[in-house]
Order: structure tokens, then sequence, then C-alpha cells
């Protein structure tokens, strides 16, 4: 059974689509969280006692953790060792947008998809297939590839046309019909940009997009 049942069923059980971001800027916490010993745990912690019953997904981003260095990521681990043991049908995306050659995203694996337990990552498809096959083999995983992006700079190279089409058509074209033999992809596609929503949505039928 794919990794995205385990969505589906979330999605079904709370009847909600809303996925909550983790990004949690040590700069701009509340200072009674920054009191804390681990401020950035315990800020996560609180927003997902507000939020758990309407979500069908958390998503942390590493940086906010990663540019504390190893503190930082010990919240990383604490907050997905949190949602796993209270919340472990809600689905965990890390949104670490990685993507780099094979023996490189084998180690990318082992870091946010063993070790942190995630459901799914995020990866760029800027590599080509065979750079993020180990990923895209990982049946138990949701692999989640950058197609349309809805930060203001993204057209700068995901609207070239390539054969009377936008490279980001390419990508989501590409993975619903050949990267995806084990039914564990998803497409990031960003709702800002309605109209190329419509045509991804008819270029890979039912898959999940974030």
């Amino acid at each position: 059974m794919s990794i995205l049942h385990k969505l589906d069923q979330r999605v079904q059980k709370v009847k909600s689509l809303l996925c909550v971001g983790l990004d949690s800027d040590i700069s701009r916490l509340p200072v009674r969280f920054l009191k804390q010993e681990y401020p950035q745990y315990e800020f996560n912690k609180w927003i997902i006692e507000q939020t758990h019953q309407f979500v069908c997904a958390y998503k942390p981003n590493p940086a906010f953790y990663e540019s504390r260095g190893h503190r930082g990521w010990k919240e990383l681990e604490m907050t997905t060792q949190y949602l796993q043991a209270n919340y472990p049908d809600i689905f965990l995306i890390v949104d670490a947008k990685r993507g780099d050659i094979g023996s490189t995203g084998k180690h990318y694996m082992v870091a946010v998809l063993d070790n942190l337990g995630a459901d799914a990552i995020t990866l760029s498809p800027y590599l080509g297939k065979v750079a993020i096959e180990s990923l895209l083999a990982r049946k138990d995983k949701a692999i989640i590839i950058l197609a349309r992006t809805s930060n203001p700079g993204a057209g700068e190279f995901q609207d070239l046309m390539v054969n009377d089409k936008p490279i980001w058509q390419h990508v989501a074209y590409q993975v619903s019909t050949d990267w995806n033999d084990n039914g564990n992809c998803m497409l990031v596609a960003g709702a800002t940009y309605p109209e190329e929503l419509k045509v991804i949505r008819q270029v890979v039928g039912e898959m999940p997009l974030l």
C-alpha cells in the first residue's frame, strides 16, 4: 500500500487539506518560548497542540533549525519525535528541497526519511531522475518534486519554453509518467498561479499536490 494512503486517510478523517508549516524562526519567537531550554521545540509543540485536530500534515523546513547548528537540529528531531509519539496518523513532510547525485542523495534519505522519520521529503528535479533514484525507490516514503513554485522569481527558469511548453509542465509530466513507478510521488505546485495549477492537474491526474 502506498505511503500516500496514509495522507488520504488523514484527509478523510479530518475533512481537511490543511498543511501547517513549522518554520520556527528563532528571532521571531515570543519571549516566553525564548526563556525555555528548547525554544523552537516548545513553540512547535504549542502550535501542534492548537492545530492538530484540523490538519492533514505538518511541514518543518530544516533551514530554520540547521542555522542554529546541533541545537537546532536536536529541536527538529524532538519535534518530529513528538509528532510520531502523539499524532502518528498525521503526515509529516520535511521541506528540505534537496537534490544531488546518487551517493549524496542516499545520505539525505537517511538524515530526513530515516533519522527524522519523515513521511515525505521535497526534492529538486534539476539533476534528473537518476540522481534521486534511491529516494524514488522508497515505497514507504513520499517524494515531493518541485514543479511550479510560488516564489516571485520562480519563472526565471520554470517559465522557459521547451518544445512549446514551459519547463514546469515538462517536470509535471515527467514525474507523473516516468518517475512514479511506486505510486509515491507528489508535486509542489503553488496555488498562487491558478491557471497553471489547472494545467498541472490536467497533466498529473489525481496525484497529490503540495
